[in-house]
């Protein structure tokens, strides 16, 4: 081959060379494309929302919470708590570095994001382990529902947590035109307080002079078994009391009893935003006569019954653990599993009676943490699968038309559910923590 001839060659081979590479590289920049397509199409109901349950291992663990605190204007409040954030050296001080992104969907069902935004955060470490609280302010005008997705990121430690907030619409008197925030000034975020003190009420951009405040300080029963098909509670608004509360009062407010505190400008409709006072250590259990009504669901009639009336009630109870686990080192394992899911129900599904009397408590912590968690407009689907001993299952919640929150959700029951309850039970019973994680 003479050098004219080699020189083509090379010439060619050349060309197909660099062909190829910019075929990969279409070809990848395509498939980037792509993907990142589909991520932004995705509908909030097809998420799975299981991470949203925070036990005490967990990282970030958000709380958070929406004020609309002007008619265009809407304040994303969080707080990540002590060790949520993993620190490191930057030279003279320790950093953590914090990415929120924002984005609010028309709905649960659609791919639409109607506004979006990132934030980030760095936090330098404090000389006393505290909290970590964030503000972040955002154009928000909307004349119906929207859903608003959170996603924290801790950057060190490459992991995340979400959360989604229902929003109502600017006209409606609701939970995000206010701020509850207690003695010290730290934001109320959930729709509970705990015990008693002194609560602000900023009322934002509502220009009322006074509120009603219909109080409702009834004792409410505790969830019905999954396989008993019963009606749906009516909620009969008839309060307890009703007293008025001024804006010259709403800097020092006292919640005196335990119970409903459901604020309106009219009592006449239902339009409102309530708040809920229980225990002192809610959403943890420490008395006695709590700790014994959370067994009812794993407890018979009679014993339950029996644990109630004895005089020394903790002794009670330590021996009922003690007889199922067997012996004291697997008794404590069953206490602890068995009442950090009370907590846990009590955190997350409060609604206008403690989370661990709801269904979806109740469920919670019979079952325990769900493998999956998808969400619309009107249910919530939970499954479980691969627990040794049971079928899959499904159990499907319906959301509820409640003025005071918008967590209640009522189980759809089932005849079917009754064998897999009582295995569930039954494993209880015999020591065994059903789905141990």
């Amino acid at each position: 081959m003479n050098m004219e001839s080699m020189n083509t060659v090379k010439f060619v081979l050349k060309s197909i060379y660099r062909w190829y590479k910019m075929s990969v590289l279409f070809f990848f920049l395509t498939v980037l494309f792509f993907i990142g397509g589909c991520a932004s199409s995705v509908k909030l109901k097809n998420e799975n929302l299981s991470a949203q349950f925070s036990y005490s291992g967990d990282y970030l663990a958000p709380q958070v919470s929406a004020f609309q605190f002007a008619d265009d204007s809407l304040r994303i409040l969080f707080s990540i708590p002590d060790k949520g954030l993993l620190f490191k050296n930057s030279g003279d001080k320790y950093m953590a570095l914090l990415n929120l992104e924002y984005a609010f969907y028309s709905s649960y069902s659609s791919s639409q994001i109607v506004d979006s935004g990132s934030v980030n955060f760095q936090v330098e470490s404090a000389a006393e382990t505290a909290p970590f609280s964030g503000i972040v302010n955002v154009k928000f005008i909307a004349e119906s529902r929207l859903i608003l997705k959170l996603v924290f990121r801790d950057v060190h430690r490459n992991t995340e947590a979400q959360r989604h907030l229902p929003l109502k619409g600017v006209k409606i008197i609701s939970q995000q035109r206010v701020l509850f925030s207690d003695s010290i000034g730290m934001p109320v975020f959930e729709n509970y307080v705990s015990g008693g003190g002194k609560l602000k009420l900023d009322p934002g951009s509502l220009s009322f002079d006074s509120f009603w405040v219909r109080c409702y300080f009834k004792e409410y029963p505790l969830a019905v078994l999954p396989f008993r098909v019963v009606d749906d509670p009516v909620f009969e608004m008839r309060s307890d009391s009703v007293f008025k509360l001024y804006r010259s009062d709403l800097g020092e407010i006292s919640l005196r009893r335990n119970g409903i505190y459901f604020f309106q400008k009219d009592t006449a409709g239902l339009e409102g935003f309530a708040l809920n006072r229980f225990d002192a250590d809610f959403p943890k259990v420490t008395r006695a006569e709590q700790l014994i009504e959370s067994t009812r669901y794993i407890t018979t009639r009679k014993e339950y019954m029996q644990l109630m009336n004895e005089a020394d009630k903790k002794a009670a109870l330590d021996k009922f653990w003690l007889e199922i686990g067997g012996q004291p080192e697997r008794a404590r394992n069953l206490i602890r599993s068995y009442y950090n899911r009370v907590q846990e129900a009590n955190r997350l599904f409060s609604s206008y009676l403690e989370g661990w009397k709801t269904d979806r408590g109740m469920i919670h912590m019979i079952f325990g943490k769900p493998q999956s968690v998808y969400r619309n407009a009107e249910t919530e689907q939970w499954t479980y699968s691969n627990i040794p001993g049971f079928p899959d299952m499904l159990f499907l919640f319906r959301k509820m038309n409640n003025p005071f929150t918008e967590n209640d959700y009522a189980l759809i029951r089932q005849p079917l559910y009754e064998n897999v309850w009582y295995i569930a039970v039954d494993q209880w019973r015999q020591g065994r923590i059903v789905n141990e994680n």
